[in-house]
C-alpha cells in the first residue's frame, strides 16, 4: 500500500465507505477515520486496516490532522465539519450537496477563500467516462449550439425512508443541476418546479423543474422516489443534451449485470463500485493531485458547487410556491 499523503474520512456511512474503498483502489491506505457511531467506524475501520478511529473532528485535528480529508456526513453537517477542516488548513472534498442551505455553502466557500485552502464539491458525474464524453462533445461543437438539457433520475422509494426531512431537489436533483450547468456551459437564472407528494410521505416523492440558462438554454429535470424497495440505485438515469446539429445521451438504464431473482440487484460498476475504482475513484484521484499540485484546473470549480446549492434551494422554494418563478442572484464576478 502506498506511503502518500495521510487521508481522512469523515463519516462511514455508505458512501464514507465507498471512499475508503475508492481511496484504497488508488493504492492510498486511509489514515483515519471520524464517526460519533463507535462500533460502525471500528467495523469499517478493521475492514479497511485503518490505524486511527476518532468521535469528533476536534479529536482528528488535536492528535492526527490529517493532509487531505473527504467529508461525507449527512449534508446539514457539511458546514460545521467542512469550515473546522478548512480553517486547520486541511484540504477537503467535500459530497455533493456542498451543503444543504445557501447560508452553510456560502460560509464553506468563504472560509475555503480566507484560508487560501482548497474546497472541491463532490460531484461524481463529472468524473464518470460517458458523462465526460458527452460534454467533450459539446465543448468540441460537435452537437453544435446547445439549446436544451434534459434528465430524468429515479430512485427507489427507499430514500424517503432514509432520508425524510431532505428534499429530492437537495439530495439526488443536485446531480443533474451541476450536469445542466455543466453541458449548458452557463449559469441558471431562473427557476420553475413543481413537487408532488404519496400517501404516507411529507416529504416530496417527485420534483419537475424547468431552468432557464444565462445563455438562454433551457433545461428539464425530474426526480422521483417511486420505484419498488429493491429497485437498484443506478438503473434509470438518463441525460439528454439538444443541439442544432445533433443530439447526444448518456443512458444508464443498461445495468452490466442484472440479477433478477427475489430481490433484483444490480452492482453499480460505472460510478461508486463497492470494492473501489469507478467514477469515484477518479474523482479522488483528481482531488489528490489537486492538493500536491500536479493538477491546477478543478473539474468542479468551488463557485459550481455553491450555484448548484443555491439552484436547488430554488427548485425547492418555488415547488412549496405552487411553481412561481424564482430568480437566481448572479454570481459574483
Amino acid at each position: 500500500m502506498s506511503t502518500g499523503p495521510r487521508v481522512a474520512v469523515i463519516g462511514t456511512g455508505a458512501f464514507g465507505v465507498r471512499h475508503v474503498a475508492a481511496y484504497r483502489s488508488l493504492g492510498i491506505r486511509v489514515d483515519a477515520l471520524v464517526d460519533p457511531d463507535r462500533d460502525t467506524r471500528d467495523r469499517v475501520a478493521a475492514r479497511y486496516d485503518v490505524p486511527r478511529t476518532f468521535d469528533t473532528v476536534a479529536d482528528l485535528l488535536a492528535t492526527a490532522p490529517p493532509d487531505a480529508a473527504s467529508v461525507c456526513v449527512p449534508g446539514p453537517a457539511h458546514r460545521a465539519v467542512a469550515v473546522a477542516l478548512i480553517t486547520a488548513g486541511i484540504p477537503v472534498l467535500v459530497e455533493k450537496p456542498l451543503a444543504a442551505t445557501v447560508a452553510d455553502a456560502t460560509a464553506i466557500v468563504a472560509a475555503a477563500e480566507a484560508h487560501g485552502v482548497l474546497c472541491h464539491p463532490g460531484h461524481i458525474l463529472r468524473h464518470s467516462p460517458a458523462h465526460r464524453a458527452l460534454y467533450d462533445a459539446v465543448r468540441d461543437g460537435h452537437l453544435g449550439q446547445v439549446l436544451a438539457v434534459s434528465s430524468r433520475r429515479d430512485r427507489p422509494r427507499t430514500l424517503t425512508r432514509l432520508f425524510p426531512d431532505e428534499h429530492p431537489a437537495l439530495l439526488t436533483a443536485v446531480h443533474d443541476i451541476d450536469l445542466a450547468l455543466w453541458y449548458a456551459q452557463s449559469p441558471v437564472v431562473e427557476v420553475r418546479a413543481a413537487a408532488r407528494t404519496r400517501p404516507g410521505s411529507v416529504t416530496p416523492v417527485l420534483v419537475w423543474a424547468e431552468l432557464r440558462h444565462a445563455n438562454d438554454v433551457v433545461s428539464s429535470i425530474r426526480n422521483s422516489y417511486l420505484l419498488p424497495e429493491h429497485t437498484p440505485n443506478h438503473t434509470s438515469d438518463l441525460v439528454e443534451v439538444y443541439g442544432t446539429d445533433g443530439v447526444g445521451h448518456v443512458d444508464l438504464g443498461y445495468p452490466t449485470l442484472l440479477v433478477q431473482a427475489e430481490r433484483t440487484e444490480a452492482p453499480d460498476w460505472l460510478l461508486s463500485p463497492p470494492d473501489g475504482g469507478g467514477a469515484l475513484a477518479a474523482e479522488l484521484r483528481h482531488f489528490l493531485r489537486m492538493v500536491d499540485g500536479t493538477e491546477s484546473s478543478p473539474v468542479v470549480p468551488l463557485a459550481d458547487g455553491l450555484h448548484v446549492v443555491r439552484v436547488a434551494a430554488a427548485m425547492a422554494d418555488s415547488a412549496t410556491a405552487d411553481g412561481a418563478v424564482r430568480r437566481i442572484p448572479d454570481p459574483p464576478c
